[in-house]
């Protein structure tokens, strides 16, 4: 700041637009922009029309209604509420709804509890906001038959982290970007999801039923991901523990033969998934949704990067020649082996009429396989040989030893 003008005291801040303070102020939690007000008379009512509200902190839930009651109807582009919670699910919906009234355009609603173990329930999560882009909730409830977003006719980027979802239907007809997270899905039936303008989709660490994917022609990246630690209050509905590959152990006390027999005949993953451009698949070997489904024999036409984890390893590597008859672009396999695949460990295949054949050609476009394991892996060499019996030139083929104490590695994240 030059000498004259600090020495006449001049107010910088003071001389700039009103839009430009309110731009200044939307940087700053709700409460810290709430108390500019004693400033000066110029900055009385600044806050009011701040296009930003920001709950980061401990709050309770009559600060956060009286600041939105207080709040003029200005434009709102976003809203996060990331925080404890003592309020009310009414509480909740009531600043959902003013959100919507005032064009919000991203809502971000991470609600904590100080009961870890409970969820906020949301009995009412229709959303009416003709300028809704980004949806981000975590630690909710949500117990609709159908979670509809059509009165979200821009809404491009869904997250949901920790969330319960009793719904069958999750549908958005707009929607590019899904995240589910550490989701909880209903016990009796699967949740569909019917997204079919999605490009790019995440499913992590979900439990209870794996959902339901409908068409999704515009997919480009997908990373699903079924190698969560079960904890004693969740059970591994789609795990077959009995040793039925395809799902069709038999036995009736299994959870995942009792499902799958009772839905009959769909194809619950893949007829989604076969679009991608770049697909991720991670699981243990005894998560039979991937391949039960490969009956169906879909084509990945437009495969081109793919990663798999040691589960398309087991049962004679089957889920590995699947993947290679049936993706004739691919240009990239990366196989993370984390894990020993032993004998004991492979599963056992009782309908051969699912086995994919062994004699076929591989893309041509395959110029580069990654094999990635850690120190505990002894069988690298088998799958090197599986690779080359299957017509992968070993000049393709590149291993990548990493050190590891544990037997789960994250090779995903690197």
């Amino acid at each position: 700041m030059p000498d004259s003008v600090a020495a006449a005291g001049e107010d910088l801040i003071g001389a700039l637009p009103d839009d430009i303070l309110r731009l200044v102020l939307s940087f700053l939690p709700s409460r810290e922009s709430v108390y500019t007000c004693v400033l000066a008379r110029r900055w009385r009512n600044l806050w009011k029309s701040v296009p930003r509200v920001v709950i980061y902190k401990e709050e309770d839930a009559r600060f956060v209604t009286s600041l939105l009651l207080l709040r003029d109807r200005a434009p709102l582009h976003e809203f996060v509420f990331i925080s404890f919670l003592d309020g009310t699910p009414q509480d909740v919906e009531m600043w959902i709804r003013y959100a919507a009234s005032c064009h919000v355009r991203v809502l971000d609603l991470a609600v904590h509890r100080y009961d870890f173990t409970e969820r906020l329930w949301l009995p009412n999560m229709t959303l009416v906001c003709q300028h809704l882009t980004t949806l981000d909730i975590c630690g909710v409830k949500l117990e609709e038959q159908t979670l509809d977003f059509s009165c979200c006719p821009v809404l491009d980027v869904l997250e949901m982290q920790d969330c319960e979802i009793n719904a069958e239907k999750i549908s958005c007809q707009s929607l590019r970007h899904l995240s589910m997270d550490v989701c909880s899905f209903p016990l009796g039936v699967r949740t569909h999801i019917s997204c079919p303008s999605l490009a790019a989709l995440e499913l992590t660490e979900n439990v209870r039923l794996t959902p339901f994917l409908e068409s999704m022609p515009s997919l480009v990246t997908a990373f699903v991901r079924f190698d969560t630690e079960w904890s004693e209050h969740e059970e591994p509905y789609d795990h077959c523990l009995k040793g039925g590959y395809y799902g069709y152990c038999n036995d009736g006390f299994c959870l995942a033969y009792g499902h799958i027999d009772s839905e009959g005949d769909v194809c619950v993953l893949l007829d989604g998934l076969c679009g991608a451009t770049d697909l991720k698949l991670i699981s243990t070997p005894k998560m039979i949704i991937c391949t039960r489904d490969f009956k169906w024999r879909h084509i990945f036409s437009k495969l081109k990067t793919l990663y798999l984890s040691e589960w398309c390893l087991a049962a004679d590597f089957s889920g590995l020649v699947y993947f290679l008859q049936h993706s004739p672009i691919l240009e990239k396999l990366t196989l993370a082996v984390a894990v020993e695949i032993c004998e004991e460990e492979s599963l056992n295949i009782q309908d051969d009429s699912y086995k994919p054949s062994k004699h076929f050609a591989i893309s041509k476009n395959l110029k580069v396989v990654e094999i990635k394991c850690c120190d505990k892996v002894e069988s690298i060499h088998h799958i090197v040989e599986i690779l080359d019996s299957l017509g992968v030139p070993p000049e393709h083929i590149k291993n990548q030893h990493k050190h590891q104490s544990s037997d789960r590695l994250s090779f995903e994240d690197e």
